[in-house]
C-alpha cells in the first residue's frame, strides 16, 4: 500500500505556496516563536542586507498574503546592501525576537527553508552568492529541507 503524506507544494517556479502553509511549517518547527514574528525577523534582516533588487524579487514571488512581512523592513533602493558577517546577521534577528543570539539557528534554519518554498532556484542562488559562507551554508542547508520536485 503507498501512503501519500502532504505537504507544501512548490513548483520551483516562483508561484510559492499559501500563507498557511508558510507559517505552518514555522510553527511546526519552532513553536515557541509566533510564526510571524519569526518570519519577519529574519526577512527584516534580509532586507538589510541584499541588494534592493533582489529584496524585490523575493518579494514579488511570494504570494500576495505574504507580502505584508515586508512592510515594516523593505525599503525601495538603488544602492548597494552593506556587507554583513554572521554574528551582526545573528543578533539583528535575535533583537527582533528578544532572545539570545545562540538561540537563533534554528529559526533561520526554519525561516529560510519556508522562503525557499516561495521562490526559484535562481533567487535562491543569487540570494546565497550575497551571504557570507557560514549564513549562506545555512540557507543552502535550508533549501536541501524546502519541498523540492523530485
Amino acid at each position: 500500500m503507498m501512503h501519500t503524506q502532504q505537504t507544501e507544494s512548490w513548483s520551483g517556479e516562483g508561484v510559492g505556496t499559501s500563507a498557511e502553509s508558510f507559517l505552518a511549517r514555522i510553527n511546526r518547527e519552532v513553536p515557541e516563536y509566533p510564526p510571524t514574528d519569526a518570519a519577519e525577523a529574519v526577512i527584516c534582516a534580509l532586507c538589510e542586507r541584499l541588494p534592493g533588487g533582489l529584496v524585490q524579487e523575493m518579494r514579488e514571488q511570494f504570494p500576495e498574503s505574504l507580502r505584508e512581512l515586508f512592510q515594516h523592513c523593505w525599503k525601495e533602493r538603488s544602492a548597494n546592501a552593506r556587507k554583513f558577517d554572521k554574528d551582526d546577521f545573528y543578533l539583528d534577528v535575535a533583537e527582533h525576537l528578544q532572545v539570545d543570539a545562540e538561540q537563533v539557528r534554528l529559526v533561520l534554519h526554519v525561516v529560510f527553508a519556508s522562503i525557499h518554498s516561495q521562490i526559484t532556484e535562481r533567487l535562491a542562488e543569487r540570494i546565497a552568492r550575497e551571504m557570507p559562507p557560514n549564513v549562506a551554508g545555512t540557507w543552502d542547508a535550508a533549501r536541501r529541507a524546502a519541498d523540492l520536485p523530485r
